[in-house]
Parts: structure tokens; C-alpha cells; sequence
């Protein structure tokens, strides 16, 4: 059942005033236009040239009428935060099922459209770290929060008001930009601001603590898969390949022909017991031992070494590159995993282009396949994050902990794809051995 509001009839009201005042505006102006076009000549404009003028006047008339609907918005009736959409739209509990660096943006994208602003940002300190998330990204571009922010800001900055959210640990603020009528916030409004800001404090607490429940029932769960993995039987049948690889290297073979197989079998080894002391604890601490790399050597021996299926061309165009600073073991699991990702993308059948760029402070490695590729949806939500898996049958950890792995060497890992069925390309940036002195003391 409507229920009257005399503020909807206002609003009505002023904008059919607006329609009347629009559709006066055009009879005058051609009555106007007649009457200069018969003083100036001495003859009456003819009907035909009547209804021309008014087609042509009517390519006009819907524009300025929006425009001096939304002028009387502004002047008459603004928009305040609508409690109840805040909390159908707030309280959704959608926020937890998506990525950890997707919530803070979903939140304030939501806060934008409920308090009718084009820009808001999300300032958190804890520890000394200062993490500022804005809502559309650009939106903080060159802003620097200060450490006691006021309630309004000057004029300088990208954004109007600045509200302190409520926080158990730690301080975070939420900072507004000006309403999209352009006008200055009056305290009514501010007012209600502070209850919406407090309400998408909770909410995004919520939704954190939601989704970290979610990934420690995850943990729980490969936890006990790991626990199966590390079975009697799985145990012995490596200990059975490493005494096999022992003998077959003993001597009782032709040397010339074992001794590339030996090594395949022992490095197969090493990457079974690597791979089950990581699915262990997939968010246990690493602790590389940096030291200066030659990444062209380490990636043609790796290329080298690795048994590829005979329908893969791998094209190798690295140059000679200045060394690194990294692990040498962590870093070749990285690549051993981008290298068997893109053999299953290309379905054993097809070509891995595998370059390196450089730069003034770090070297950048590309691992292009023409396989499957991934979604955009995929992409942006769920790469790298622990258990997403676009294969059937992954369990989601590879991709996880290489970028563990490249980021505590303070390096960064990032994936690019026009789509599914056109291919993938990583990009893996590690930062030269000079850019860090202090290691090399």
C-alpha cells in the first residue's frame, strides 16, 4: 500500500513547475524570433518555418529540462542517508565472499551510492602501518592523510569530511568527497553520516572475521588432507624412489645414459617433500636466505633439466641480466609451478614463452602460455587467493604460495589474460642485489 508524503507531492510539484517554465521559455523565444524576423524584413514567418524552428528547438527541450529539475533538486530537496538502505545494502553478508583486497573496496563503493557521493576513501593504522584504500581507485591519487585528520577539510584536498570509525585495535577513518548537488555538508547531514559510518565499521569488521572463519575451516580441512598425504604408504614409495635413484647412480647402469634421469628422479623428490612440508601450513612463515642470483642461469636450467611433453615448444629469450637478490630453492618452486601451470593450460600441447626485461632497480620475468586462460572475474577476484583453483581438480595453493614466496623478496607477482581460451602471461619482478646494500654487508 503508497503511503502519502507531502514531500514526494512538493517534489512533483516543483518538477512539473520546472516542465512549465521550460515549455514558456520556448513559446516566447519563438514568438521572439518572429517577431525580430518580421521587424527586420517586413514579412510574417510562414508556418512551415514555424514548426522547423520548433523541431529543431525540441532537440533541446528534454536537456534543459533535467537540467533545471536537478537545479531545483539541489536547491529544495537534497538527499540524505536513507537508513534503511544502509542496512539492506551494509548488513549484506555477500561482502566475506569476496577477496581480502576486494572488501574495503566493495564497502566503499556501497558508502558512495547510499550518501550520494562520487569518491570515498578508507585510512586504517596499526602497528605504524598505514594501509588507504579508495573508492574509485584513482580517487586518492597524490593524497597524503594527515595524523589527526579534522572533521571538514580544506579545500586542497579530494575529499569534504573526515569521520573516525570505530576500532578495537588500532585507528581508522572514513573520508568523504563532496555531495554529488556540489553542495557543503550541513550538520544534520553529518550527523547521519557518523551513524552510517559507524554501521560499515561493524559491517566490514564482520565481514573480516567471517571470512577469516571461513579460511580457517579451509586450513582445517587441507590440514587433514595433508595429514593423508604424509600416510605410511606415500612415505615409503619415496624412500623407495630415492632408493631407487641411489642405485641406478651407483654404477650398474651406463653412466652416459642414467645419470640425466638420476637427477630428474632426485629433483622430483626434493619438489614431493617441499610440496608436502609447505600443504602442511600453507601460511607458515617463510624465511628466504637471500643472496645475489643470476636468474638467466637458474631459468635455463631450469628450462633444461625439466622433462617437457614432446608437444610443447618452449621459447627461451632471457639476456644476460645483473644478479638478483633471492633464494635460490624458493625461487626455482615458483617457476617449477608457473612452468607446470601453463603445461596443463595448453593441454601438454603448445608454446611457453618464457623472456625478462630489466630496469633501474629490479628484473622482470614473463611465463606467457596460448592455453586456456582465465576470466576476468577469475582475475580479479580470486588469483593468488589460498583454495581458488581455475582446474578442476587443483586444490588452489600453487599460485598462493608463489606470491607468498615473491613477496618476502620484496618483490611483486601479477597475471594478465585477454580471456578465456587466450592464453596467460605472469609477470614476476624481483629486485636487482644492489637495490639492497644492507644484504651485502
Amino acid at each position: 500500500m503508497l503511503r502519502f508524503s507531502r514531500r514526494r507531492l512538493w517534489h512533483a510539484a516543483a518538477w512539473l513547475l520546472a516542465l512549465l517554465l521550460t515549455l514558456g521559455f520556448f513559446f516566447v523565444s519563438l514568438l521572439l524570433i518572429e517577431a525580430g524576423f518580421y521587424a527586420v524584413t517586413g514579412h510574417p514567418v510562414s508556418m512551415s518555418a514555424l514548426v522547423l524552428a520548433a523541431l529543431m528547438a525540441a532537440l533541446i527541450f528534454l536537456p534543459l529540462v533535467h537540467t533545471l529539475q536537478h537545479g531545483f533538486d539541489r536547491l529544495f530537496f537534497r538527499q540524505y542517508v536513507d537508513a534503511l538502505q544502509a542496512i539492506r545494502h551494509l548488513g549484506a553478508g555477500d561482502l566475506a565472499e569476496l577477496p581480502a583486497e576486494g572488501i574495503e573496496r566493495a564497502l566503499l563503493a556501497r558508502i558512495c551510492m547510499l550518501s550520494h557521493r562520487p569518491a570515498a576513501a578508507l585510512v586504517e593504522t596499526f602497528d605504524n602501518t598505514t594501509r588507504l584504500r579508495a573508492y574509485p581507485e584513482h580517487a586518492a591519487s597524490g593524497f597524503t592523510p594527515p595524523s589527526e585528520p579534522p572533521l571538514k577539510l580544506d579545500d586542497t584536498a579530494p575529499f569534504e569530511l573526515c569521520l573516525e570509525l570505530p576500532r578495537r585495535q588500532g585507528r581508522a577513518w572514513l573520508y568523504l568527497a563532496m555531495h554529488d548537488n556540489g553542495m557543503a555538508t550541513d550538520e544534520d547531514e553529518i550527523e547521519a553520516l557518523r551513524g552510517l559510518s559507524r554501521f560499515a565499521a561493524m559491517s566490514l569488521e564482520h565481514a573480516r572475521l567471517t571470512r577469516q572463519q571461513a579460511e580457517n575451516a579451509r586450513l582445517d580441512s587441507l590440514s587433514r588432507v595433508a595429514g593423508q598425504l604424509h600416510s605410511h604408504d606415500l612415505k615409503n614409495r619415496l624412500n623407495d624412489l630415492s632408493f631407487l635413484a641411489h642405485h641406478i647412480g651407483s654404477g650398474k647402469l651406463d653412466p652416459e645414459d642414467v645419470k640425466p634421469l638420476v637427477e630428474s628422479i632426485r629433483k622430483v623428490v626434493g619438489r614431493m617433500q617441499t610440496v608436502m612440508q609447505r600443504l602442511a601450513d600453507p601460511q607458515a612463515p617463510l624465511h628466504p636466505k637471500l643472496a645475489p642470483l643470476d636468474l638467466r642461469q637458474m631459468l635455463s636450467r631450469a628450462v633444461d633439466e625439466r622433462l617437457w611433453p614432446e608437444g610443447i615448444r618452449i621459447v627461451l629469450d632471457i639476456p644476460a641480466l645483473p644478479p638478483v637478490s633471492g633464494d635460490e630453492s624458493m625461487l626455482s618452486g615458483v617457476f617449477e609451478n608457473l612452468f607446470d601451470n601453463a603445461v596443463q593450460a595448453m593441454q601438454r600441447k603448445g608454446e611457453l614463452h618464457i623472456s625478462a626485461v630489466i630496469d633501474r632497480e629490479a628484473v622482470e620475468v614473463r611465463v606467457r602460455d596460448d592455453g586456456c586462460g582465465m576470466s576476468a572475474t577469475f582475475l580479479k577476484e580470486r588469483t593468488f587467493r589460498l583454495f581458488s583453483s581455475s582446474k578442476p581438480n587443483g586444490l588452489g595453493i600453487g599460485l598462493y604460495l608463489s606470491k607468498r614466496i615473491i613477496d618476502v623478496h620484496h618483490g611483486s607477482i601479477s597475471v594478465h589474460s585477454d580471456g578465456e581460451g587466450k592464453g596467460c602471461t605472469f609477470h614476476v619482478r624481483l629486485p636487482l642485489w644492489h637495490a639492497h646494500p644492507e644484504r651485502e654487508s
